[in-house]
């Protein structure tokens, strides 16, 4: 297992009143599941899958500034000091 940082960004800061929680695993997938059995409760309905076990897919994963979508999505494989971001979509003009 290896330590990656997972940085929050928007409404995950206000809901967790985070910016970065560091997890060790050796998956996306790994470090998400932490993330939600620690802080689900603090989570609106919007952001989470309509059973609450997993992120709404709408939200966007990086990794190392990538999106995971374009990797292996929550099996994708970390390695030491990755950084994993969360964020809720945001779009504007």
């Amino acid at each position: 297992m290896v330590k990656v940082d997972l940085n929050l960004l928007n409404i995950f800061v206000i809901k967790v009143k985070k910016n970065s929680i560091q997890y060790e695993g050796n998956t996306v997938g790994d470090i998400i599941t932490q993330f939600l059995k620690e802080h689900k409760n603090l989570l609106d309905d919007s952001i989470l899958s309509k059973n609450k076990k997993k992120l709404n897919p709408l939200m966007v994963i990086l990794l190392n500034g990538r999106n995971i979508t374009y990797m292996k999505n929550y099996k994708t494989k970390l390695k030491e000091g990755d950084k994993l971001y969360i964020s809720f979509p945001i779009s504007g003009g």
